[in-house]
C-alpha cells in the first residue's frame, strides 16, 4: 500500500531532480483523483512542508521564492513533455502546462503507464509492497528483453524472481549454469570464494540474461540486464553487469551488451538523458519501455500474467 502519510510531506529530494518530483506530482493526482495538482499547489506544499523557508522580510525572500518557481515551472515542463511525446499512455489531463489531473476514464495503455509510475515511487510504499513490485517489475522487463536481442536468442531470468527458469539453485551453481551456456567455465579465483555458497548471496546484480546457442564454443553473442526500481541506486548498480565484474567470474567471454532498466524517466524537456555522463549501459527507461510497447502490441498480450490492472488497484 502507498503510505500516505508520507505522501502529505514531500521528501527532502534535490529539487534538480526534475523527473522525481515530476513523478511525486503524478502520484498525488493518482492517490487523490478529484484532485487538481496546480503550480500553485506544488508551491504550498513546499511552503507549508518548511523544506523552503519562503518568511517574508528575510534578506533573499525574493531570490528564494524565484529559484522555486523555476524549479516548479520545470516540473512542469517535464510533465507537458512527458504528456505531448506519449499522448496514448499519458493518464492525466495536462491544462495549459499549469496543472494536470487523473483522467476519468482510463485504457489498458494508460495502465501500463500507472504501473511504471508505481514502480518508481517505492518510497512511498510500505516494505511488503515494494518488494512485489520490484519484483513486478522484473518479470515486466523479461518480455522486453526478448524484444532487444536476436530473435532467436534464450532469454531467462536469473534474479530473484526466477520461477520456471533455466537457473536453479545457489548463486555458484546459477553463474556455473550460465558459463556453461557461454561455452565458458568459471575463473579460479571464483571458484575459491565461499561468497557464492552463501543462502543470502543474491543475484549478483544479474536479473535477466539472453545468449544465442550458435555451438557449443565460447564467445558466442550474449547480453546482460539489471532492473532496479530505484532512483537512488541505478547508477551504481550499472557495475554489477560490467565486463570487468564478469571477466573476473568467467574465463572466456566476448564483449556483449549491458541493460540497465529502470521505470521512470531519465530525460529532460527536449527528450535526452537527464545527465549523459552518468549513463554507461544500455539505459532503457519508461520513455524507451513505452515507446518499444507501441511498437510491439504483442507485448500486451505478453504481459497479462502480471494482472497489472488488479496490482495497481492492490497497491491504490
Amino acid at each position: 500500500m502507498i503510505k500516505i502519510e508520507k505522501m502529505l510531506k514531500p521528501p527532502d529530494w534535490s529539487k534538480s531532480q526534475v523527473n522525481r518530483w515530476a513523478d511525486f506530482i503524478e502520484l498525488q493526482c493518482l492517490c487523490d483523483k478529484d484532485h487538481l495538482m496546480s503550480k500553485d499547489d506544488v508551491f504550498d506544499i513546499f511552503n507549508d512542508s518548511g523544506l523552503e523557508d519562503l518568511s517574508k522580510g528575510e534578506a533573499d525572500h525574493s531570490a528564494k521564492y524565484d529559484k522555486l518557481i523555476t524549479f516548479i515551472g520545470n516540473y512542469y515542463e517535464i510533465i507537458d513533455y512527458r504528456q505531448s511525446t506519449h499522448t496514448e499512455y499519458y493518464p492525466f489531463n495536462v491544462e495549459d502546462g499549469q496543472c494536470i489531473s487523473l483522467k476519468s476514464e482510463l485504457t489498458e495503455k494508460h495502465t501500463h503507464y500507472i504501473f511504471l509510475l508505481l514502480c518508481s515511487s517505492i518510497y512511498f510504499l510500505d516494505n511488503t509492497t515494494m518488494q512485489k513490485i520490484t519484483h513486478a517489475f522484473e518479470k515486466y522487463c523479461h518480455p522486453i528483453m526478448k524484444i532487444l536481442v536476436p530473435v532467436d536468442a534464450q532469454t531467462e531470468l536469473f534474479g530473484t524472481t526466477r520461477e520456471a527458469s533455466l537457473f536453479k539453485g545457489n548463486l555458484r551453481k546459477r553463474i556455473e549454469q550460465l558459463a556453461e551456456c557461454l561455452g565458458t567455465t568459471t575463473t579460479k579465483s571464483m571458484d575459491r570464494d565461499d561468497y557464492y555458497d552463501r543462502v543470502n548471496a543474491g543475484d549478483d546484480g544479474l536479473d535477466i540474461v539472453s545468449f544465442l546457442k550458435l555451438d557449443n564454443a565460447s564467445h558466442i553473442p550474449f547480453a546482460l540486464a539489471q532492473c532496479t526500481c530505484s532512483y537512488d541506486e541505478w547508477v551504481n548498480k550499472q557495475k554489477s553487469i560490467d565486463s570487468a565484474s564478469w571477466r573476473a567470474r568467467f574465463d572466456s567471454l566476448a564483449p556483449f551488451w549491458e541493460f540497465m532498466y529502470v521505470p521512470f524517466f531519465y530525460r529532460n524537456a527536449s527528450g535526452r538523458f537527464e545527465q549523459s555522463t552518468k549513463v554507461y549501459t544500455c539505459l532503457i527507461d519508461r520513455e524507451r519501455i513505452l515507446n518499444i510497447l507501441e511498437l510491439h502490441n504483442e507485448l500486451f498480450h505478453e504481459l497479462e500474467f502480471l494482472n497489472i490492472e488488479n496490482l495497481i488497484e492492490e497497491i491504490m
